[in-house]
């Protein structure tokens, strides 16, 4: 331990000696002491459980980033009562009050448990109890963080058309890992419409197609056509001045720009053909990459959703579905 020299003191019964300060016991203080702040690490993945329980209760958590800023997860009572027997069973039991798609979202006790189910790696499943019975059953397979759950959402869709239930799979045909990917191209693309976003897209990159050697050699010919023609009437006595002759000279200059055009257009595609493809490869790994830390180490409200909604005739379907899948293990169907 390093200790810093102090004033050096000096008595008639005692040598002159430094005075030792600091280390154990020292008046030192930290930067935090003297601040008054925690320092906080910003959550990687997975929150604890413990932080889950924090915002529940609208306290501070140890980490940073495990609940959205601007999102409500403090519960009351009756949230609270209704979230413990969602822990206990798996299913969530909401009222819905609004048809908005957007409605579930506001609630503190959606958000909240979607956050557990995360931090226990646990299949998110809701029950949206209509006052007319129409309940509706809600699964969301992004507290998984898979890179792709196209096995587990046929299961949930199989096992809802055997009790009878109108199965709606709102991720089409989209995987986890493409999804974020075209979300990682747009986001570093900005306004601009790369080719890169176009192809995660789904669309056709447009791109100038090479003039084969055929329409290069026509090209030719046909220069060579028009240049004869113009040498034979200058041959025969005729000048610059001539219409004819003007009319040659402009067509077989429009022909010459033609060529050298197509001839520079298969040039740079001849060259830039191998380093166009090397980079387009290098940018799609990079954006695959991109996205699949992000799927590990993003928050979950920094997700997208992955639903699956199952619309069920009476209550007692509802529960039922509900319960067969919070038991279903989808984890061996995800990759």
């Amino acid at each position: 331990m390093h200790f810093r020299p102090g004033k050096q003191s000096q008595s008639a019964n005692s040598t002159c000696e430094e005075t030792q300060r600091g280390g154990k016991g020292s008046s030192k203080t930290t930067r935090s002491q003297r601040t008054n702040k925690t320092y906080k690490q910003r959550v990687s993945g997975r929150p604890t459980v413990d932080d889950v329980e924090r915002a529940s209760r609208g306290d501070r958590t140890k980490a940073m980033g495990v609940v959205e800023r601007e999102a409500p997860y403090r519960l009351t009572r009756d949230e609270r009562e209704a979230w413990e027997r969602a822990k206990k069973r798996g299913v969530l039991e909401t009222r819905s009050t609004s048809k908005d798609a957007l409605a579930p979202h506001r609630f503190p006790l959606v958000n909240t448990h979607r956050a557990y189910c995360d931090a226990t790696a646990r299949t998110f499943v809701c029950v949206e109890q209509d006052a007319q019975g129409e309940d509706e059953v809600v699964v969301d397979l992004s507290t998984l963080r898979a890179r792709a759950d196209g096995a587990a959402r046929a299961r949930l869709m199989t096992m809802g058309v055997e009790v009878g239930a109108i199965v709606d799979d709102l991720c089409g045909d989209e995987e986890p890992l493409a999804a974020q990917m075209r979300y990682v191209a747009v986001t570093k693309a900005g306004l601009e419409r790369t080719a890169l976003v176009e192809l995660l897209d789904g669309g056709e990159v447009e791109t100038t197609p090479s003039p084969s050697e055929d329409d290069i050699d026509a090209a030719r010919d046909a220069v060579a056509v028009v240049a004869d023609r113009v040498r034979a009437l200058k041959d025969s006595g005729k000048s610059n001045a001539d219409e004819d002759v003007k009319a040659g000279v402009q067509e077989l200059i429009s022909l010459k720009a033609t060529l050298e055009a197509m001839e520079a257009a298969a040039s740079r595609n001849i060259e830039g053909s191998d380093q166009t493809g090397v980079n387009a490869e290098e940018e799609l790994e990079s954006v695959e990459e991109e996205a699949r830390r992000s799927i590990e180490e993003l928050p979950i409200h920094g997700l997208p959703e992955r639903f699956v909604r199952f619309k069920c005739s009476d209550r007692a379907m509802a529960k039922s579905l509900s319960k067969a899948i919070s038991q279903e293990d989808l984890s061996p169907l995800c990759l």
